[in-house]
């Protein structure tokens, strides 16, 4: 049986860096080259490489993808070095005062998760990459990978994605008027207003919503 997501495996032992692979030595060498780069450019590219939406050919999507979560990663370490800090958010809300509350904690989960992207990159690979995923993660933004962490939320996603190719939107298997209602609630609660319509943000409440359903749904069946 094949192995899905094995675009992100390499056995081979590179000196250099190859364009999207992501093996321990091309990630060492990409955050090596970026040795000497001002916190200022470091800032500018992070935060200008993505979101460059998925009308981009997948792997030219992933190779940014990549690139970062690099950049995230040494972002954090340049900011923290030499400062004391411990977390990037208590530095970064000295860097940046007029920051609100909202987009501090915005900025910094951003940072952070790219940071544990990079760090958690062989866990990340081996559950993308058991057999029981039908998806392809050339599509995964930062924040998907840093969920990707958990085979949990990976298997859900799957499970997600499996359910939605033999379900028809025109033929649900569900009463359409109480899924607008519960939709509407949501809308209601004020939730999507509070996170300014962010769709990884949402993407992740989603993601929570549908492991508390389906956890339910288990222990009713039971």
């Amino acid at each position: 049986m094949a192995v899905n997501n094995n675009f992100l495996i390499n056995l081979l032992a590179h000196d250099n860096v190859v364009n999207n692979c992501f093996c321990n030595n091309c990630r060492t060498k990409r955050l090596s080259d970026l040795d000497g780069i001002n916190l200022e450019v470091l800032y500018l590219r992070f935060t200008g490489l993505l979101p460059l939406g998925e009308e981009d050919k997948l792997d030219n999507y992933h190779g940014n993808v990549l690139d970062q979560i690099v950049y995230g990663e040494k972002y954090k370490q340049s900011a923290l070095d030499g400062t004391g800090y411990t977390y990037f958010k208590c530095w970064a809300k000295q860097e940046y005062p007029n920051l609100s509350a909202k987009e501090l904690t915005k900025f910094s989960d951003k940072v952070n998760e790219a940071s544990n992207v990079y760090k958690n990159w062989d866990t990340i690979v081996a559950n993308l990459t058991d057999r029981r995923m039908e998806f392809d993660a050339r599509r995964f933004s930062v924040r998907m990978f840093f969920l990707s962490k958990s085979i949990e939320w990976c298997l859900s996603y799957n499970d997600q994605l499996r359910k939605k190719g033999k379900m028809s939107i025109e033929n649900p298997l569900y009463p359409k008027d109480k899924f607008d209602a519960i939709f509407q609630n949501i809308l209601d609660s004020g939730i999507l207003d509070d996170i300014e319509y962010d769709t990884n943000i949402a993407a992740s409440i989603g993601g929570r919503l549908q492991t508390k359903i389906i956890s339910y749904c288990k222990v009713r069946q039971n």
